[in-house]
């Protein structure tokens, strides 16, 4: 009776390994490379590390294929989708510009990696009358903060700040705006420039 006993439980374990090594459930197949495009990797400096993970930019895109490339410096990733492949920022896949940022979380589905969710960069729009000029930044800069009435905010990493900012620009990473706000708000008279490593 304990002979058969075991033998039952040595068999379901084996089926259990079985099962879950063809559908993938194992645990290394839970972890995929990630890549991440170098002009991604000055603001976001952990997209390399997170598993499953790609970020670049759109190069084409096969409706009929299913698929996605993605240039990732000067490598070319692709990528499947489906149905079930969530997309933010845009209608569908086959709307997102070629050239766009964007990153995607990837699995591995009967052999391919397949993306769950493609998440586009979303681009700012601004009313015209809020934008400035460098000409106008220019003359404020040469004011300085007191007389011309502004605050120049550098929304870039901090890392990047350091490296070299406009004179009298403060630094205020995009993850520190909450904690600066109440401050920001205070006086209505004074203007907010934000400027950013890309469209601000």
């Amino acid at each position: 009776m304990r002979r058969k006993v075991l033998t039952v439980i040595i068999v379901s374990a084996f089926v259990a390994f079985i099962a879950a090594w063809s559908s993938g459930a194992l645990a290394q197949d839970d972890k995929l490379p990630s890549k991440a495009d170098s002009s991604c990797l000055k603001c976001h400096s952990d997209y390399d590390k997170k598993p499953n993970f790609l970020a670049g930019k759109l190069h084409d895109v096969s409706v009929k294929a299913n698929t996605i490339q993605l240039q990732v410096d000067k490598d070319m990733e692709v990528i499947h989708f489906d149905d079930s492949t969530e997309v933010k920022n845009a209608p569908a896949v086959k709307d997102i510009p070629k050239q766009e940022s964007v990153r995607i979380s990837y699995i591995k589905k009967d052999g391919k990696n397949l993306a769950k969710l493609i998440e586009v960069k979303k681009g700012i729009d601004v009313p015209k009358e809020q934008l400035a000029d460098a000409d106008e930044v220019a003359k404020l800069v040469a004011l300085g903060p007191e007389k011309g009435k502004y605050i120049l905010l550098d929304s870039r990493p901090e890392n990047m700040y350091n490296e070299g900012h406009i004179p009298t620009a403060v630094s205020m990473p995009f993850f520190a705006f909450d904690k600066l706000a109440e401050k920001l708000f205070k006086d209505k008279d004074v203007v907010q420039i934000y400027y950013c490593a890309g469209f601000s």
